[in-house]
C-alpha cells in the first residue's frame, strides 16, 4: 500500500483501512508531510476465508479508497498462510452429563483468524459411535466443549475429534482432526491426523473408529458395562455355570 500526500499541506490523522473478505485485517492512523509518500507491507494471506475461492480486498483512506477481487481455492484444514479454526487440546476426564457422572472429553478449540467460521465437533471412540456438538469460535476466540463418552470411565480411551464445516462426508469444509488416547486423572496423549470424512451416526452404515490397542475384550462386550468387583459379569456368570455343570458330573 502506497500512500502519497501531493499537496502543499500537512494532513495530520489520515486513517488507512484494508479488508479481506469482508472482515476489517488493518487500520492506522497517521500524518503525512507535503509531498511525502510512503509505503506499507500488509500480509493479507491471514485474512482469507478459507471456504472461498473467490476473494475480496478492500483499500480506503480520506479521498480514496480502491478494491480488488482474485482467485485462490485454500485446503483450510492444511495450509499453514491461511489461519483457520483448529483443535488445540483433548482431555479425557471424569465429569456429569445431565447429573449423571459419565467419561469426557474436553477439546478446546481456537480461532486465529479474523473470519468467523459456522463449525460443528465430532468426537469417536472406541466405546462411542459419534458425539456431535456445534463448535462455532469467535475470530480471535478459544473455547472449550465438554463431550460425552460412552466408554467405560476410568479406562483408558482412545478416540479422534473432527472439525469441520456444512457435510461431515465430504472434505470440502474440513478444518481439523486429532487422534488422543487417555484415562482421567492422567495426561491424555493427542497427536494431528489428516482429516477424513465419514458417514455420522443418523446415516446407514455409519463410521466407527476402531483401534485394537484400546477395543474392549469380548467379555466386555457381553457384558454390556456390567461388572462384578470390576470384572466383567460374563466371567463370574461362566465361572458359575462351569461350577454348577462340574457339580453334577461328579453327582
Amino acid at each position: 500500500m502506497t500512500i502519497s500526500n501531493p499537496t502543499s499541506k500537512n494532513v495530520e490523522n489520515v486513517g488507512a483501512l484494508i479488508s479481506v473478505d469482508g472482515k476489517e485485517l488493518y487500520e492506522n492512523r497517521f500524518d503525512i508531510q507535503p509531498g511525502e509518500s510512503f509505503q506499507r507491507k500488509i500480509n493479507i494471506t491471514q485474512g482469507l476465508h478459507a471456504f472461498k475461492d473467490n476473494h475480496s480486498v478492500y483499500v480506503s483512506t480520506f479521498g480514496d479508497n480502491t478494491s480488488y477481487n482474485f482467485t485462490k481455492e485454500i485446503n483450510a484444514s492444511n495450509s499453514p498462510e491461511v489461519l483457520t479454526p483448529y483443535i488445540e487440546n483433548v482431555t479425557v476426564a471424569s465429569g456429569t452429563i445431565n447429573g449423571e457422572q459419565s467419561a469426557v472429553a474436553y477439546v478446546t478449540l481456537v480461532n486465529p483468524s479474523i473470519q468467523t467460521y459456522s463449525s460443528k465437533l465430532f468426537v469417536h471412540t472406541v466405546g462411542t459411535e459419534g458425539s456431535f456438538y456445534p463448535a462455532s469460535v469467535r475470530p480471535g476466540g478459544k473455547r472449550t466443549i465438554k463431550v460425552e463418552l460412552l466408554d467405560k470411565r476410568g479406562t483408558k480411551i482412545a478416540g479422534e475429534a473432527r472439525l469441520y464445516s456444512g457435510n461431515l462426508t465430504e472434505r470440502e469444509g474440513a478444518l481439523d482432526q486429532v487422534g488422543f488416547v487417555g484415562k482421567a486423572g492422567e495426561r491424555t496423549r493427542t497427536w494431528n491426523e489428516s482429516f477424513e470424512p465419514v458417514r455420522p451416526t443418523w446415516m446407514d452404515n455409519h463410521y466407527q473408529y476402531k483401534n485394537d490397542t484400546y477395543s474392549r475384550t469380548l467379555g466386555e462386550k457381553l457384558s454390556g458395562g456390567y461388572e462384578i468387583g470390576e470384572i466383567p459379569i460374563v466371567y463370574p456368570m461362566l465361572a458359575l455355570l462351569g461350577a454348577v455343570v462340574l457339580v453334577r458330573r461328579l453327582r
